[in-house]
């Protein structure tokens, strides 16, 4: 049996539409995909954590943009992204004694990322 020509429009359609239900469920393509795009994008609240690089995030975005977008995250996704990502130790992150804490889990976000980049 053979499959009906359809247009090039409706192609294009089922393409994406593949494209962007795996990158919904697969955070890593989902990242490989937004750094091809090559412009800033910016990640926010819980939703945004498995596809956001903050080593990437801090050369794309200066620090005070760094910081409003991290603190969209939860405690929980900072600290699991600074032992992911190896951007602070188990100590660096008992350290923290920030009120709220997010705050200074977005600063270890930084200085970790800002080192692994120089």
């Amino acid at each position: 049996m053979t499959a009906s020509p359809i247009s090039p429009s409706e192609a294009l359609d089922r393409l994406f539409t593949v494209v962007r239900e795996e990158a919904a469920t697969n955070p890593v393509f989902a990242r490989r995909l937004l750094d091809a795009v090559g412009t800033p994008v910016l990640f926010q609240g819980t939703e945004a954590a498995p596809a956001v690089d903050p080593v990437i995030a801090a050369q794309r975005h200066d620090q005070a943009a760094f910081r409003e977008m991290f603190s969209t995250f939860s405690e929980a996704d900072l600290k699991k992204m600074l032992t992911t990502f190896g951007l602070a130790t188990a100590e660096d992150i008992k350290g923290v004694k920030t009120k709220p804490k997010k705050m200074g889990f977005v600063e270890l976000l930084w200085t970790g990322a800002r080192s692994q980049l120089d």
